[in-house]
């Protein structure tokens, strides 16, 4: 009779330690999806700002030339980005590789397979991560303080010959590094997000006094003017919402620049915050912070993509 309330017991913790094993690795591998995820919406911030960029140069010039500072404009747009050009959105790039590539290191050591080995495209973008830090490529951002090593220790972060038992102590080995990489993009957010929206302002000082001329001259005419210029405004603006509504479960009518880096930030802090509960919380606690990554980089993405229809 005890030796089958002995044997009942023992069953008992094995399935509850399984349970619980399977919980970790299931909140593990929702914690790499979201970090992918967030550094598709990052990545998107990035190249919207590069078009902010672009389109306002292009009016600008075309500005000027009304008013004839400029001899000539060019009706194609092309442009050579002045805010954010093709090889420092390369950089910026690294940063979140660099995130992702430590997401993918963290969900392979949580798998049971002996052999942990990443894919050969992770193997080069970790060498990639590695040469690049090693020759100061990050020396342009913001926040340069500890990138540079953060981006060397996920790079060389090894796995092979790690345990799965390993998962806590790699996550909190690796929290500084992530937070040095997490402190230098949310500061690239805020700072591009005042150049988007200085060039916006900008535009619309420029086009007030058009707009009131126009007016002078064509009377009730100038009413299509007033159109063209709030979709001048709306096309100068990548974070812009057509039609903008202030309904309950509306897209967000404040959807500029800078409230979409606060929400991009708040995104980074949940990544920097999941990795803190696999380091620190029991099991509930990893699973909710996995959670809130996910939701954050989904709301995150789907809030982009329904801007500037």
């Amino acid at each position: 009779m005890k030796f089958r309330l002995l044997l009942s017991l023992i069953t008992a913790v094995t399935i509850a330690g399984c349970a619980g094993l399977t919980q970790m690795q299931d909140s593990i591998t929702k914690f790499d999806q979201g970090v992918h995820s967030a550094s598709a919406a990052q990545m998107n911030f990035f190249r919207a700002v590069q078009v902010a960029d672009c389109t306002n140069q292009f009016y600008t010039q075309t500005y000027n030339w009304a008013i004839h500072k400029n001899n000539n404009f060019d009706l194609s747009g092309i442009c050579k980005p002045e805010i954010l050009s093709d090889d420092q959105i390369k950089i910026r790039q690294a940063l979140m590789d660099a995130i992702t590539l430590y997401a993918d290191k963290m969900a392979m050591l949580a798998t049971s397979d002996d052999n942990k080995t990443l894919d050969s495209n992770s193997q080069n973008i970790a060498s990639t991560l590695d040469s690049v830090a090693k020759a100061h490529g990050f020396t342009n951002l913001s926040v340069t303080t500890g990138v540079e090593a953060a981006i060397i220790a996920i790079a060389n972060m090894k796995i092979d010959q790690m345990r799965i038992t390993q998962i806590k102590k790699s996550a909190a080995d690796m929290q500084q590094y992530l937070e040095s990489i997490v402190a230098s993009l949310k500061a690239e957010n805020t700072n591009f997000a005042v150049g988007v929206a200085s060039k916006i302002d900008a535009i619309e000082l420029e086009l007030r006094p058009i707009v009131a001329e126009t007016y002078q001259q064509r009377g009730k005419m100038s009413f299509f003017d007033v159109v063209e210029a709030r979709h001048i405004m709306q096309s100068v603006n990548p974070f812009s919402i057509t039609p903008i509504t202030d309904t309950k479960g509306a897209a967000d009518p404040k959807s500029d620049a800078h409230n979409v880096a606060l929400q991009l930030n708040a995104m980074l802090d949940a990544v920097i915050n999941a990795n803190k509960a696999i380091a620190n919380a029991g099991t509930g606690g990893i699973i909710a912070a996995a959670n809130d990554l996910i939701a954050r980089a989904q709301a995150a993405q789907s809030i982009q993509a329904a801007l500037n229809k």
